[in-house]
């Protein structure tokens, strides 16, 4: 399905690096016969984006997306941020400061391409510098500090962030989801600007923006599973999931 994203043109870059300290190596591990990596391009790659491209520090991971048809540059292994890896992305690509770039986290195997193609339309339909997913909050990741929530306005303004369900009212709570739009030329800003107090206090990377007086607007992730692989866990979830796909299909 293609959606009104096709009225304009945009971009989707995978930062990917090997330094995972809870899961080493976590780009390259094996999900039934392909990578992490592999998975989250292929999505992406099912989406209206005009490119798609990962970006890393590995030569590695460069290698191995030759061998996959997946575009890939190297950045500079020095970044504190995927911010800042982002931002080096465009340059290394030449973006205009208009364009669009969705970036999606290279942990998420089983991305929605329509959840990448709204995020682009939400960011041209509000003229957003930034713009991110969320979805329900389940019973378990209600009081979980690890898991980022967020609450909105009716028209799909996000009023604030915060790991504490209490933060603002909790049964308002959603579920951030790490996948964000940004026009490139707000990007380039962004990542010169000093970390913000409520950015450290609660870090959250994205109160860089809100303390900023930045608007992001947030939409409903479409996605059937909103799985980030970060351990040995979730690996084997992705794993399980991937299994009963292939019997599905």
């Amino acid at each position: 399905m293609r959606h009104e994203t096709s009225l304009m043109s945009y971009r989707v870059i995978i930062p990917a690096r090997l330094g995972s300290t809870r899961l080493p190596g976590k780009p390259l591990k094996d999900i039934e016969g392909k990578t992490l990596l592999q998975r989250v391009a292929e999505q992406a790659k099912k989406s209206s984006s005009r490119s798609v491209h990962v970006a890393t520090d590995s030569q590695e991971i460069i290698e191995h997306c030759n061998n996959h048809n997946i575009q890939a540059f190297l950045t500079s292994p020095d970044h504190k941020t995927g911010s800042d890896r982002l931002a080096e992305s465009c340059a290394i690509l030449d973006l205009e400061d208009d364009e669009i770039i969705i970036n999606v986290q290279g942990d998420e195997p089983f991305i929605d391409p329509v959840d990448i193609d709204n995020l682009a339309a939400l960011a041209l339909s509000k003229d957003a510098n930034m713009v991110t997913l969320y979805s329900h909050l389940d019973d378990e990741e209600f009081m979980d500090e690890n898991v980022v929530k967020l609450w909105l306005d009716s028209n799909l303004l996000v009023r604030d962030f915060s790991r504490d369900i209490n933060h603002l009212q909790a049964k308002k709570a959603k579920k951030h989801l790490g996948v964000y739009g940004y026009k490139v030329k707000f990007l380039r800003s962004f990542v010169d600007w000093k970390q913000s107090r409520n950015e450290i206090e609660r870090n959250l990377e994205q109160m860089r923006a809100m303390d900023n007086g930045v608007d992001i607007f947030a939409i409903k992730s479409k996605g059937k599973f909103d799985l980030g692989v970060d351990t040995e866990t979730d690996l084997q979830k992705a794993i399980q999931i991937a299994k009963d796909l292939d019997e599905y299909n």
